[in-house]
């Protein structure tokens, strides 16, 4: 069985690619089987074969860009019914691939990672893109700038008039769009936030144990980010796991030395020290 973490170390350099790609696909899927232990990684990967197969005899490579793009649209929202699942958006169900094939339900990461997906298959580049606040997929046109769409919004293509707007929503009214916020995201920082929504999913419902799952997952991808390390020792200091805590906190002040929270990691640490004190 193939293992989130060897999978990572194997494919490190496939991590920091941008595009769709299959590794992609498969880190979603293993991220998705830590939730559901018997889920069939190969066939997840078969069921967007499935969803991509009727798109190939239309040639969509051959054609503009943004016919090809709402071609795709329409064949996953219109068609499909692919949607946001706005009634619950803190669902987990919504980071978790299979669900998002099964229930044509998700988040726009997730279903950034569908589209990505069907686009790979049918021979268009697709790429995603972490914009603040909501993530995007942008597909390179020959000439002019890219075209963006909302995975969200049933891959509707946004103006930059659109984007300067979700822009000052999340990041203050001053915040001007620039090409660095349409820059493709390597699939190392697409797992990484679908696993920061997967472990905020499960902490808004009370779920530590399944948090610290995606949180280990994260610090696996980014074993030099101090916040990673961070998050993962203090879950682990929250369910009773005190060496493996003590470890991840003393390494994330070694990190950021400087950090603003340092004195209430230090306070942590301590109350570990003291807690190991009186057990012995």
């Amino acid at each position: 069985m193939l293992v989130f973490d060897a999978w990572a170390r194997e494919g490190s350099k496939e991590l920091d690619r941008v595009g769709s790609n299959p590794w992609l696909e498969v880190g979603a899927a293993l991220v998705a089987r830590d939730d559901h232990p018997d889920l069939d990684v190969s066939g997840q990967l078969a069921r967007l074969d499935a969803l991509a197969e009727p798109l190939h005899r239309r040639a969509l490579h051959r054609i503009p860009v943004d016919e090809a793009a709402a071609a795709i649209a329409h064949h996953l929202y219109t068609i499909h019914g692919f949607r946001g699942n706005e009634a619950d958006y803190g669902d987990p169900h919504n980071s978790h691939l299979n669900c998002v094939l099964e229930r044509k339900l998700g988040i726009p990461i997730t279903l950034a990672v569908v589209l990505l997906g069907v686009a790979r298959r049918v021979g268009l580049q697709a790429r995603g893109v972490s914009f603040p606040g909501h993530f995007l997929v942008r597909f390179d046109r020959a000439q002019g700038g890219p075209l963006v769409v909302d995975p969200f919004d049933r891959g509707r293509p946004l103006t930059t008039d659109d984007l300067e707007r979700r822009l000052r929503r999340a990041a203050g009214p001053e915040a001007r769009l620039q090409m660095r916020h349409l820059e493709p995201a390597t699939t190392r920082a697409i797992l990484v936030r679908v696993l920061t929504n997967l472990k905020t999913a499960h902490l808004a419902k009370g779920d530590a144990p399944r948090a610290l799952v995606a949180a280990t997952r994260v610090a696996t991808l980014m074993p030099r980010d101090p916040s990673a390390v961070r998050d993962r020792g203090l879950l682990q200091a929250q369910l009773g796991a005190p060496e493996g805590a003590r470890a991840d906190l003393v390494r994330y002040l070694e990190l950021s030395p400087k950090a603003s929270d340092a004195q209430q990691i230090r306070a942590v640490l301590e109350r570990l020290a003291q807690q190991q004190r009186t057990a012995n």
